[in-house]
């Protein structure tokens, strides 16, 4: 067997090459290996690279970011943005409704620091020219969403990945795209560094002071869906094929790491033959004046609660083979085209959007018989097209049609600004589905974003964020809190960085 070595030296990180027969294997030795190029590692990388560490991040994916790319805000109170709009929410206030919201059943240390240094988070990335103007993202929440401001060529999270990218490139961060970790280095009782495989099919092997997991949860394995939580891997479907496998969460587990908490970020939606991804028809999932019924034919909920996505997710998500169906009339139809929609779905597609091309997309629906979407004239041909029981269908349609009329709604207790009469022209009904956005929960950790083992002891060099961890959220998303979990994966990855920096510097 033929053996060689080199040895190189690049961006301060010590490599040595190793070429054998049956392949090679690269080793760098370095201050601080990154696990996940998202925001949490992003964030991690330049407060280590500002610090003078020598820093290597690893992306399985040929980019960076993830799904930060497509976020849109953070959450953060008391901020300068608020202060700027006479918006009076304080730290106390809402980390009293978070904790209350979550039934406390969620890490109070952890969840105190964060809300109480998340105006300083948005500070800190004020440094590397990210802008961002606070709003109220439905009537149900507060003012605490940061939409991130279009920066250069760059719009929502792709403007706040692209200029942590760069900061991080100055200041001499190494990233090995397309390179997975596949382990964690566990040796006399610390983690001391990552093995990993590049897309030549090297092994990486980096020996590290400190490892920081970030690779944004599990959402996109249907396996882990069905292992880790109570959730349908194939009927709760993620919102975009991200590559997000739990691998950090997995690495951690394999060491010793505690768990808790699994769960998904839910959200509606729809899908099938003609339906257009965030087009007019979805759009109209998250319109909170439509009739809810599900596969029985019955209504099951108070529609407005569109308004709270994680909340709609869960209230479609529970119903009998998971679905439902959204009906409107021709009238709310009208309404969305020339007056826009009541309800945004995020900024992506904001509110008072006119959702001009829906004739068209309705047309190309019905041309392919869409298993998703339906067109009658009456609620009984209705109930027969989303094959539901007529005499259920025609049940709740005239008693939600009677509650609209007489402004009270028994059943549900439905707002009556947004209890609109069923009853004009041609009826629809698009289906809705269960999606997320994201996994959350994962590696249970303390304050210090230090990955703890079943007795709650800090594993030695190992520290964890954003959506790998747990901690943060009982069964349901606190979107009350608007980007709280955008929010918490940049705070998490400086925080994670800070501590490991005086673990390093202390030399324990």
């Amino acid at each position: 067997m033929k053996i060689s070595f080199k040895k190189a030296f690049t961006l301060g990180v010590l490599a040595f090459v190793c070429h054998t027969a049956y392949g090679k294997t690269i080793t760098y030795d370095t201050d601080l290996a990154v696990v996940g190029g998202g925001s949490v590692g992003l964030a991690a990388a330049v407060t280590g690279a500002e610090a003078g560490l020598h820093v290597i991040v690893l992306e399985k994916n040929p980019y960076l970011g993830g799904s930060s790319n497509f976020a849109e805000g953070l959450f953060a109170v008391e901020s300068d943005y608020q202060r700027g709009k006479s918006y009076g929410l304080t730290k106390d206030q809402a980390y009293e409704h978070i904790m209350e919201y979550s039934h406390f059943n969620n890490n109070a240390a952890l969840e105190r620091e964060f809300v109480d240094e998340s105006a300083d988070n948005l500070r800190w990335l004020n440094k590397f020219g990210v802008e961002f103007n606070v709003v109220q993202i439905s009537p149900k929440e507060p003012q605490t969403w940061h939409l991130i401001q279009t920066r250069q060529q760059w719009v929502h999270g792709a403007a706040l990945v692209t200029a942590l990218q760069t900061a991080a490139q100055k200041d001499g961060v190494k990233f090995m795209m397309r390179t997975p970790a596949q382990s964690l280095i566990y040796e006399k009782g610390r983690v001391s560094g990552v093995r990993a495989k590049d897309h030549k099919g090297n092994d990486v092997v980096i020996n590290a002071k400190a490892v920081i997991i970030g690779t944004g949860g599990f959402g996109n394995s249907p396996e882990k869906i069905n292992e880790w939580t109570h959730f349908d891997g194939k009927a709760f479907r993620p919102t975009l094929p991200l590559n997000k496998t739990g691998d950090g969460i997995q690495m951690g587990r394999d060491v010793g790491a505690a768990h808790e908490g699994e769960t998904l970020m839910l959200h509606p939606g729809t899908q099938g033959k003609g339906i257009v991804p965030l087009g007019n028809i979805y759009t109209m999932t998250w319109q909170p004046a439509n009739i809810w019924v599900n596969a029985h034919g019955d209504r099951f909920v108070d529609e407005t609660v569109a308004f709270s996505f994680a909340h709609a997710g869960n209230a479609i998500g529970r119903q009998k083979d998971h679905y439902a169906w959204a009906i409107f009339d021709q009238a709310e139809l009208d309404h969305a085209k020339n007056d826009g929609i009541d309800n945004g779905v995020g900024v992506l597609v904001p509110v008072m959007t006119k959702l001009s091309n829906i004739d068209n997309e309705i047309k190309n629906a019905l041309a392919v018989n869409s298993e998703s979407f339906k067109q009658a004239n009456n609620i009984e041909q209705l109930a027969k097209e989303i094959s539901v029981p007529v005499k259920n269908l025609k049940q709740a349609y005239e008693s939600y049609n009677y509650a609209a009329k007489t402004h009270y709604d028994e059943a549900f207790n439905k707002d009556r600004v947004w209890l609109h009469p069923i009853d004009n022209g041609k009826l629809y009904a698009v289906k809705l589905m269960p999606y997320h956005f994201t996994s959350v929960g994962g590696l249970r950790i303390n304050p210090k974003m230090e990955v703890v083992n079943t007795d709650d002891a800090p594993i030695k060099g190992l520290y964890a964020g954003g959506n790998d961890v747990a901690g943060l959220y009982s069964d349901t998303y606190t979107l009350w809190a608007s980007g709280h979990a955008f929010g918490f994966a940049t705070y998490s990855g400086r925080k994670a960085a800070q501590n490991a920096i005086n673990e390093i510097k202390s030399g324990k």
